[in-house]
């Protein structure tokens, strides 16, 4: 399966058509055994598209609102006035000099290192694995909600996520790029790319990747 540059399995993989992360493109060639679609995020071989913004988190989207809510609100509360309710919400808390990350349960707690390319010390999960971690399975779940309701199993479906962290010129011009490939075997084609595109579309994670994304940032 191919991901971004320089991910571990680049080479072994066949080659095999993108999916577009824009719900109104065409799933129409898959290679492979079972189905293989490949959805490009914002990754460095999707083209960006002249007048527009490129997808992926970085660059002019960065901005905050120093004044924001914070994003921890307990409840079913409207807290952007968009309609949408708070479910659940999650709050970590990096420490350590951001070498260490927790969740206020304490269901997660991890050490934190830069990856050995990056000039880090490596040996410990990276925030871009755990942004890896938690993209692949929120889309995994998007999909299976999706497919359930075609009466499509996904109990042998495998999604695979790649994070990039990309930079741009000399100065701190970073942004993430993703790819995302899912694996449905012994799914019709036709059908695992209808699937697949609609997950994108709902997948939560999908749509604050490609820029739907309420961020308040203010000083505790």
């Amino acid at each position: 399966m191919r991901f971004g540059q320089g991910m571990p399995n680049e080479a072994a993989a066949p080659s095999r058509s993108a999916v577009s992360d824009r719900p109104s493109a065409d799933a129409s060639d898959y290679s492979g055994p079972g189905v293989e679609a490949e959805i490009r995020v914002g990754g460095p071989r999707a083209p960006a598209d002249a007048g527009e913004p490129r997808s992926g988190v970085g660059g002019p989207r960065g901005a905050v609102d120093a004044g924001g809510p914070r994003s921890g609100v307990s409840g079913p509360q409207d807290r952007g006035g968009d309609g949408y309710v708070t479910l659940y919400t999650a709050r970590a808390f990096s420490t350590d000099g951001a070498g260490r990350v927790t969740t206020e349960d304490g269901m997660l707690d991890l050490p934190v290192k830069a990856p050995r390319q990056l000039g880090g010390p490596g040996g410990a999960p990276n925030p871009e694995q755990l942004l890896a971690a938690a993209y692949a399975t929120c889309f995994h779940n998007s999909l299976a909600l999706v497919a359930g309701r075609e009466g499509v199993s996904t109990a042998d479906c495998i999604v695979e996520t790649a994070v990039e962290l990309r930079k741009r010129g000399k100065h701190d011009d970073y942004a993430i790029g993703v790819d995302v490939v899912v694996s449905l075997p012994g799914v019709d084609p036709d059908l695992a790319g209808r699937l697949v595109r609609r997950a994108h579309e709902h997948c939560p994670y999908s749509k604050a990747l490609c820029g739907n994304l309420q961020v308040g940032v203010r000083l505790a």
